[in-house]
């Protein structure tokens, strides 16, 4: 068999390898593909190199000479294949000189043996013998501007948008992902419908993008399948280089959808109940209805977009996503998203954007998108602005709001169709008035972030990070009260050694007696459950038992604090950190920048104490609407339409309403909750959804599911970093808490889990230290960690697979440092 092919000759993909292949079927089609020839595979163990060297010196001269510059890239088999690309992972080279194309050509081969492509193809579990690929010797194109294009959007599967992006050159730098360049987004009919240049002159004019947007579709329709072409443009003519399948589409983009669940663990963990999903969307979707008409969206927008807005949120697998797509449609609603998306990122905690590029159905495509985005993000300012005066009046009049709403009522005395009207009435009072939560979480990180920077900005390097302690021990936060009122309760507590035994680990109903014969604790602890007694683990979750159903985990908490009990006041500490930080700040600015950043610090901090008072409220709500939903539950189990009270959980309120009011379409509910009850313990039990993932179809079909790009492997090294939020150094043992119910947390080890919410401040002043997966600056337990002075990191990929129980680390909560220490080392 002969080494090499000229494209002309090209029949074999085994042969020439898939890349190559396509490039002779495109170029016999008629495109314009610049010439080329193959070296075989078999060429790789060739041990007469000079004989191999002898035909390619001949084929080079074939296509031009000594004097023409040459790319030799890889043609494999496996590669641009309908399942995997390997795009990246074997070695190209451009601008290769004649008599040089043997020695790269080896090159190539050698690639195929490398620690990236093994590591790739380990990763998307190809198995079997590495095959050596051919290689692609083809002329290079004088380019006067290069790049790709991709017939469908390949982040959202959108059809009618082809993406083209290009640089001036050769387009390597984009390819490789050292530059962004120009990006345009084309629809069907030719419209660019978005643009985003690097600089102000783009690089390529409005015909030239069209014409390779149809150069991409036309390659498409050649093929059968979305394409991804590299192309150049050359004296005026337009050649095609490369051409491969989107391997990560397979069906329309109507039915693609990106879910992420990166904050919103936070609040439903885990396996989540029909109940509560049904809850939580209907309160999304009106609580965001009102906080676009707040950010200036019009009811004509709002009216075209409902079924966005009922789809802002999905079950999948029992567990709760933000359908992100959707987000994005509805945060691009607002004037000036082109500049606040950011903000709105960060403001929803999703740990990845989407490329600008890749936004659905953008609105930005004239040449005054900017201007007109300037002028919209100066109409959202404005309204932030005027609103910002009045802002604590309206927290203030939203609390009494909430009072109001609270009120108490005695719900045994309602008839089974007024325990629905009464949640119903309940959701007309409170959702309108949400505005003022989000408002306020929008407030919150823009000044936090302002303050951030100011840090960065007019403080030492070392003060860089000293904005965390800064927002500290604020005394009308009611994030540490539950913290302050246990510590009094363990003082109370700690003088007697069988009382301390018994809530540590006596039954709940030993406990509560022993608490009942002391009259002052017994009234500490009354008080608590009447302030507290709605907040516990995913209090959001309708399903969950609070402590007023069940104490057991106050109880036992105030029994480790009783027995490590300490003087010292937890509110202190943050507010000694605070005031020491502002002392080291003052030294460090001018008068005119101390007014500013004081300025800035107060708004920062007041936002921040308002975010965790609000987040109480909406605590409140849900134990209100729990308590309602657990009488219509005992009412329906009496009926005989379910088994049981907590039957309840498994059915959706229009489910609940159609039982009680006629309008559903059957009466055989107990069969409906069997069947769930059976497919949600299977959820339980099972693996759950990774993080990030898309859809393609019926979303909650598992065939449906495929892994989001851009997922990371992760290193099994000695040091992880996260995101700092609470400075302190500590070192001691961790302990890996998923159950803050079942642990059993020693004093001062270091506290490593998934997420938190406010449930588990039971452990947090038993911890020296927190190390969270999950979490934000301004998530709750960030906020504790910070008011009680223990030093944390958030945002600590996989911690809890990284590190076993009694692993020793050096936690660093100012740079955001978790250092595993050796057995050896631990002395030190």
């Amino acid at each position: 068999m002969a080494f090499i092919h000229f494209d002309a000759q090209i029949n074999d993909p085994a042969f020439a390898g898939n890349k190559a292949f396509r490039l002779a079927e495109l170029k016999a089609a008629g495109f314009r593909v610049p010439s080329f020839f193959v070296i075989g595979p078999h060429a790789a163990h060739e041990i007469c190199r000079a004989t191999l060297r002898s035909e390619i010196a001949a084929a080079t001269e074939s296509l031009g000479g000594n004097g023409q510059r040459l790319a030799v890239r890889s043609s494999s088999a496996d590669e641009d294949g309908s399942e995997h690309s390997y795009a990246g992972q074997f070695s190209s080279y451009l601008n290769i000189a004649a008599p040089e194309v043997c020695d790269y050509a080896f090159k190539v081969w050698d690639s195929a043996t490398s620690e990236q492509l093994t590591g790739y193809r380990e990763a998307n579990g190809v198995d079997g013998q590495i095959r050596p690929p051919s290689v692609l010797v083809q002329n290079m194109v004088d380019a006067d501007a290069a790049g790709v294009a991709f017939a469908v959007d390949p982040i959202t599967g959108e059809r009618d948008a082809a993406v083209v992006a290009a640089v001036r050159g050769v387009g390597e730098v984009l390819v490789s992902g050292e530059r962004q360049g120009d990006t345009w987004r084309v629809s069907r009919r030719g419209r660019i419908s978005a643009r985003e240049l690097e600089t102000a002159q783009p690089v390529l004019t409005d015909r030239q993008v069209r014409k390779i947007a149809r150069l991409a579709r036309r390659v498409s329709r050649f093929c059968g399948t979305p394409q991804d072409i590299e192309w150049a443009i050359a004296n005026g003519r337009l050649w095609l280089l490369q051409s491969r399948d989107i391997t990560a589409l397979d069906c329309a983009g109507d039915d693609y959808a990106l879910w992420d669940n990166s904050n919103i663990v936070e609040s439903y963990g885990g396996v989540t109940t029909p109940l509560t999903f049904s809850v939580a969307r209907s309160a999304y979707q009106e609580a965001y209805r009102h906080f676009g008409r707040v950010l200036g969206v019009g009811e004509r927008n709002i009216a075209r977009h409902q079924r966005t807005y009922e789809q802002m949120i999905g079950l999948i697998q029992g567990r709760v996503y933000y359908n992100l797509l959707n987000w994005y449609r509805l945060l691009m609603l607002t004037p000036g998203f082109r500049f606040n998306r950011k903000f709105m990122e960060q403001m929803m905690g999703v740990t990845q954007g989407l490329p600008k590029n890749a936004l659905p159905d953008a609105k930005d495509a004239s040449p005054f998108a900017t201007i007109f985005a300037s002028v919209g993000m100066l109409r959202v300012a404005r309204r932030l602005l005027t609103r910002l005066i009045g802002h604590d009046s309206r927290v203030r009049r939203f609390h009494q709001r909430l009072d109001a709403a609270l009120a108490p009522v005695e719900l045994a005395a309602l008839s089974l169709g007024g325990l629905l009207d009464y949640y119903e009435a309940l959701e007309k009072r409170v959702i309108p008035a949400w505005d003022t939560p989000l408002i306020n979480d929008l407030y919150c990180m823009i000044f936090h972030g302002s303050l951030r920077a100011l840090c960065e900005r007019w403080l030492e390097p070392e003060l860089a990070g000293i904005h965390n302690d800064l927002v500290a021990g604020d005394p009308g936060m009611i994030s540490l009260e539950p913290v302050t009122r246990m510590q009094r309760m363990a003082a109370n507590a700690a003088g007697d050694k069988k009382l301390v035994r018994t809530l540590c680990s006596g039954s709940t109903d030993a406990a509560l007696r022993a608490i009942r014969s002391r009259p002052g604790l017994c009234e500490q602890f009354d008080a608590y459950l009447e302030r507290f007694g709605d907040r516990c683990l995913d209090e959001l979750k309708l399903e969950s038992q609070t402590l007023g159903d069940d104490p057991a985990t106050l109880l036992r908490a105030v029994g480790q604090l009783a027995k490590a009990f300490a003087k010292q006041n937890a509110q202190s500490r943050g507010a000694d950190a605070q005031a020491n930080a502002m002392q080291r700040v003052r030294a460090c600015l001018s008068p005119m920048r101390r007014i500013i950043f004081t300025a800035i610090l107060k708004l920062a901090g007041a936002r921040l104490r308002d975010r965790e008072n609000l987040r109480f409220e909406r605590t409140r709500v849900y134990g209100r609407v729990r308590a309602v939903f657990v009488e219509i539950g005992r009412r329906l189990a009496e009926l005989g339409v379910v088994e049981s009270p907590d039957d309840i959980f498994y059915l959706g309120v229009e489910e609940i309403r159609g039982i009680v009011r006629g309008t559903g379409c059957s009466g055989q509910l107990a069969t409906l909750v069997a069947c769930r009850r059976r497919e949600f313990a299977a959820y339980r039990q099972g693996d759950a959804p990774p993080r990030r993932f898309i859809t393609r179809g019926p979303a909650q079909l598992p065939a449906s599911m495929q892994p989001a790009p851009h997922s990371d492997r992760r290193e099994d090294t000695d040091c992880r970093t996260g995101q700092a939020c609470s400075a302190g150094v500590v070192r001691g043992p961790v302990r890996i808490v998923r159950d803050p119910r079942t642990a059993r947390v020693r004093e001062g080890e270091i506290l490593v889990a998934e997420r938190t919410d406010p449930g588990w401040v039971m452990i947090f002043p038993l911890v020296s230290g927190m190390i969270m997966e999950r979490g934000s600056l301004l998530s709750h337990s960030a906020i504790v960690a910070r008011e009680l002075g223990i030093p944390a990191v958030v945002g600590v990929d996989d911690a809890c697979s990284w590190l076993e129980d009694g692993d020793w680390v050096e936690l660093d909560g100012a740079n955001g440092t978790i250092t595993r220490i050796a057995e050896q080392e631990r002395a030190a």
